[in-house]
């Protein structure tokens, strides 16, 4: 396989071989030496820049999962401010952890167990503003002892929502965001989960940072700025379901996100999970969280036919107690 690295020592061979050439036209063998230990040597110099930036970015490039490039005033610097660092490693930590959430969710019981325990490694910086590269530890025995999860099903649905970030900025227009995104990523909930992830790392600019560039395997990179932060921010607000049917379903509301008035309704019987859009203030998510109810509005179905996600309208308590480990709620 190609790797970017790979190109990286391919480029420097030519420089290489270029700068032998170059110093064989010296009139002497003193005179070569001087050519080539030279600081002023101008293929000594592309090396140089070679292995200090591209092969930095390359190797990140390689081993990661999602490498996020921050600029602005904060991150100008060879040695950027440290709250931006902190701000970028924090925000895409807890993003991803929520994205991983997302996805474990909606693909098997005990998640929340489940994603508390991906591992989640930081590989690596490279100069040129602020790049870092994340990527998500293939497990071995940190993601053993729940039942019915299998350790590779749930890397892979992991990494495949991770990979799926960058997609979510080519479709922000000026003013609107294009439902072509239907087509890359086809399922509702994840589909979701992962504009609002893209909300949530897009910058203020209150940090310093102005825009942050993601790029995953085998992709090209796409920007986050405040332009696709308000695009998003709306979209997030007010998600456009297609082809809705309105239906009740009884289960156990888990993972409230208070920020974005997200839910799992869990184990609903021959569904599953369906990811909820949330009318309820904080308070009643509070609340409820753990607890059995109703809820009632319009969702929409992935292409099997299964509900993923809905627009809630009413949600109410059933009488149906049920013993959690307090773990399992928070």
């Amino acid at each position: 396989m190609v790797t970017r690295t790979n190109t990286v020592h391919r480029r420097a061979s030519i420089i290489f071989d270029q700068m032998k050439s170059a110093s064989e036209y010296a009139p002497s063998d003193a005179e070569r030496s001087k050519f080539l230990e030279s600081d002023d040597n101008p293929y000594l110099q592309l090396l140089n820049k070679l292995y200090a930036e591209d092969f930095a970015l390359a190797r990140l490039m390689d081993s990661a999962d999602l490498v996020v490039h921050a600029e602005g005033p904060a991150a100008r610097d060879p040695s950027p401010q440290l709250r931006a660092v902190n701000w970028l490693c924090q925000g895409v930590d807890r993003n991803l952890r929520s994205l991983a959430t997302a996805a474990l969710n909606l693909s098997g019981p005990d998640a929340k167990r489940l994603s508390r325990k991906v591992d989640l490694r930081l590989t690596g910086f490279a100069p040129g503003s602020l790049y870092a590269g994340f990527a998500v530890n293939r497990p071995e025995k940190q993601l053993a002892g729940l039942p019915d999860v299998s350790e590779d099903d749930a890397y892979l649905a992991i990494t495949e929502a991770i990979h799926s970030l960058p997609q979510v900025p080519r479709f922000v227009r000026d003013e609107y965001f294009s439902e072509e995104i239907r087509d890359v990523i086809p399922d509702p909930a994840m589909r979701d989960a992962s504009i609002v992830t893209a909300y949530n790392l897009a910058p203020t600019g209150k940090i310093g940072i102005h825009t942050l560039e993601i790029a995953a395997p085998r992709q090209s990179s796409t920007t986050l700025s405040q332009r696709e932060r308000v695009v998003l921010k709306d979209v997030a607000r007010r998600p456009v379901l297609n082809k809705i049917h309105r239906a009740s379903f009884i289960g156990e509301m888990r993972g409230v996100d208070l920020d974005t008035n997200r839910f799992h309704l869990r184990n609903i019987p021959d569904i599953g999970t369906v990811r909820c859009i949330s009318p309820l203030s904080a308070e009643a998510s509070r609340y409820l969280l753990g607890r059995t109810v109703k809820v009632t509005g319009e969702y929409e179905s992935d292409a099997s036919g299964r509900p993923r996600l809905m627009r809630v309208f009413e949600v109410e308590e059933v009488d149906m107690p049920v013993q959690h480990h307090i773990e399992d709620l928070l």
